[in-house]
């Protein structure tokens, strides 16, 4: 027994020795998480020279010429009163040396698709229609054993709603399918195809609660703060309280709402494809009869005035010198919305100005939607079109900053916008944005090469005429023009001005797109990147929101 004083004796001083231990590593532990910020650079600029001896050896190629045919031809009937404008893919399009019968045979399957544009004002719970309508086409995939309705697709903006079908079927039979999403009773007959409201809420609740995690939330207070709470592209979508309490009768309204202020096209395939004629007879007698007076408990009216009357209407924000900040708590990266909305500043900024390739513009004149358009889309490619966009080459390729940062044009009818989107470490969160930053203020000081130039051109002209080898692109930039105007003749004046591009020209662009403070959007762990946009933006007022 008194040998064993001693051990029982010690085991305290080394329960102690093991505490210090553990300390000291915790300790050491913690001065490792240490952060260590990345320090700001110059902006980094790629050369599109070619290098000596290949600029005398490399054979000379020919410039890409933009497409000038339309892609859809335009089928009118005086003698019928069609409740549609029909629209027949083109048989010819030259610029791609492409006969019709190489055209045609592309595919075996006829495509149509139903599309119901509002370029007047955005449509009201577009996003609970998309999710109905999905379901819709499940009930009758079911109900009616077709296999035309398995390829059922559907595209949904603020200003259209496109339905397709693609398969071998005579178009009469695909065109009878799509109306049946459209008919005044489509979600409250129970004894065809009804559909699940219990799964639709589901589906709502289910996609709000996914965005939160895939950027919809940063995206949310991105629009909230561009164009203000009370804009129509704000108020028409997130009706939470809905979500909740939706029954197939609100269901219903909102669908014959959306279908009483649309106007209506038809996409059919040529008249050379097989099953491809059209009986306009038929059709009309299959037509929706659409409800003339709704209940207003469900939507907000919209002024009945031009798209441009509303745009000068609306309070738009002012931007200032602040950073708007979503926290994360426990987040390793930082989400990074940072642009302009540019209807209003180009306006205000290129609106007087006076030069021989601008012409002579009036303080007071608007720009024109194709001027707003070829702003909206050369800049965004210049500064953020993947590995040839200045940013990407800089702050991914030079620097590592990212694994990706993007430039996108948001040109609507009652807004437009040029945004720039990535992520970054914590550690390099201030020298991300400063950046950014950094490069929008480059090119509005120093112009471009007419090699990037020449490559700009390339890329969009390109990008262009590649839409119009995709079918559901070709509609997509068709149902564009539509809602914002566009005539083909409008285009092509685009197309235009786009070629005769120079460095000036988009030196002058950039000075009126990207005038004033821009938004700056940031997600991520606010109490620890704090530190660093405090030290490399002091200028910048930080200031903490909440999305709901």
């Amino acid at each position: 027994m008194m040998n064993l004083t001693p051990v029982t004796h010690g085991r305290p001083k080394q329960l102690q020795g093991l505490m210090c231990c553990a300390a000291a590593l915790l300790l050491s532990a913690c001065q490792q998480t240490q952060i260590v910020f990345t320090p700001t650079e110059p902006p980094s600029l790629a050369s599109f020279d070619t290098p000596y001896p290949l600029d005398s050896h490399l054979p000379e190629s020919g410039g890409i010429i933009p497409a000038t045919d339309p892609v859809f031809s335009d089928e009118v009937h005086t003698e019928l009163n069609l409740p549609y404008q029909l629209h027949r893919l083109a048989s010819v399009q030259s610029n791609h040396d492409l006969s019709s019968n190489k055209l045609i045979n592309n595919s075996l399957s006829n495509r149509v698709s139903l599309v119901a544009v509002s370029p007047q004002a955005p449509f009201n719970n577009p996003d609970i229609l998309q999710i109905a309508l999905q379901e819709k086409a499940r009930a009758l995939a079911i109900s009616l054993a077709d296999p035309c309705l398995e390829t059922f697709s559907i595209r949904v903006s603020l200003h259209s709603i496109n339905l397709s079908l693609t398969c071998p079927d005579d178009v009469n039979h695909i065109y009878g399918l799509l109306v049946q999403f459209w008919q005044p009773n489509t979600f409250i007959d129970a004894t065809t195809a009804p559909v699940d409201i219990d799964n639709i809420r589901r589906q709502l609740k289910l996609n709000k609660h996914l965005n939160a995690f895939s950027g919809d939330e940063i995206d949310k207070l991105w629009r909230e703060k561009l164009l203000g709470p009370e804009h129509p592209y704000n108020t028409v979508l997130n009706n939470d309280e809905l979500f909740d309490s939706l029954n197939l009768n609100q269901l219903q309204q909102i669908q014959q709402q959306a279908a009483s202020q649309a106007q209506w096209h038809l996409f059919l395939p040529n008249m050379q494809a097989k099953n491809a004629e059209f009986d306009l007879q038929a059709s009309i007698k299959q037509w929706p009869r659409l409800t003339k007076s709704l209940p207003k408990s469900l939507y907000k009216s919209f002024p009945k005035s031009s798209p441009q009357a509303d745009k000068l209407e609306t309070t738009t924000p002012k931007q200032t010198k602040k950073i708007f900040l979503i926290d994360a708590p426990g987040s390793v990266q930082t989400q990074v919305r940072l642009g302009y909305r540019i209807d209003h500043s180009i306006n205000q900024a290129i609106g007087h100005t006076v030069d021989s390739e601008l012409g002579d513009m009036s303080e007071t004149n608007q720009l024109s939607s194709q001027e707003v358009t070829l702003s909206c889309r050369s800049l965004s490619a210049l500064m953020g079109r993947s590995f040839s966009g200045r940013l990407y080459y800089d702050l991914r390729e030079k620097r590592g900053l990212t694994y990706g940062i993007y430039g996108q044009c948001a040109n609507a009818p009652l807004s437009s916008s040029i945004k720039f989107y990535g992520s970054t470490a914590i550690e390099h969160t201030g020298a991300f944005v400063v950046g950014i930053l950094d490069h929008l203020a480059l090119v509005k000081t120093q112009s471009a090469s007419q090699g990037e130039i020449n490559a700009l051109k390339t890329y969009l002209i390109g990008e262009d005429l590649l839409s119009q080898d995709n079918s559901i692109q070709r509609e997509n930039q068709y149902l564009q023009q539509l809602a914002t105007g566009l005539t083909q003749v409008d285009v092509q004046k685009l197309n235009a001005e786009l070629q005769a591009l120079t460095p000036k020209r988009l030196q002058q662009l950039a000075n009126g797109a990207f005038s004033g403070e821009p938004l700056i959007i940031l997600r991520g762990d606010i109490d620890r990147i704090i530190p660093d946009l405090t030290s490399k933006l002091p200028e910048w007022q930080l200031e903490r929101v909440k999305v709901d």
